[in-house]
């Protein structure tokens, strides 16, 4: 699927009509507001896209990419941006070589993830062969000064919430690291976020 750009354009028109009532009701020239336009060209998106031709919308027919070749902008090179619920940890043995395993195997899992991270977890070689690994989340990293206690009880659809994380602290998002003592960032690390919209369209 290739999103042209009428079709992209006809779609925001389309979006802002039902938000905005009848026709009319909006000033339609907000293209030449630079305070309101402040997006990039979508011809852009490969410019900072990772994982293009690993993560194509072939995989992904519903992906929010302008191209076939596809590939993801939320990411967050060297840091940890995900959270505590739903913890799916994925290794070398479960064929995760790459950041781009790791956020396709997110995208795969829609109705449960929104945030993947790829580093060093230190498990040992029996578990992750002393290489990067993938863990999913559907719970991204709190800011400091907010604290969630989580009510199991009437929670429903999540998986593993380790008892230690649950009231979740906030705090600032942690660095990747080569090291167990946590003294070397790790550049290689890397997180994103992914969602869908009501339409069924992939973001990652």
């Amino acid at each position: 699927m290739h999103f042209s750009t009428p079709t992209i354009i006809s779609s925001l028109f389309l979006f802002s009509s039902v938000l905005a009532g009848p026709l009319g009701a909006r000033d339609f020239d907000d293209s030449s507001n630079s305070d309101l336009d402040i997006f990039p060209s979508y011809d852009a998106y490969s410019e900072y896209a990772i994982c293009k031709g690993k993560i194509t919308k072939y995989r992904f027919p519903h992906l929010a990419a302008p191209t076939n070749e596809g590939g993801c902008v939320r990411y967050f090179p060297a840091v940890d941006m995900t959270g505590v619920v739903t913890m799916v940890n994925l290794f070398h043995k479960d064929g995760i070589n790459s950041a781009c395993d790791c956020a396709a195997a997110c995208l795969d899992r829609p109705l449960s993830c929104t945030n993947w991270v790829f580093k060093n977890t230190f498990r040992g070689a029996a578990i992750d062969d002393n290489k990067r690994s993938c863990t999913l989340y559907s719970s991204p990293n709190l800011p400091t000064n907010v604290t969630l206690e989580y009510n199991l009880g009437m929670s429903t659809g999540f998986d593993v919430l380790d008892p230690k994380q649950n009231p979740q602290a906030g705090g600032d998002a942690p660095l990747t690291f080569l090291d167990a003592g946590l003294t070397m960032p790790d550049k290689f690390g890397v997180s994103g976020f992914m969602s869908r919209d009501t339409n069924g369209v992939q973001y990652c």
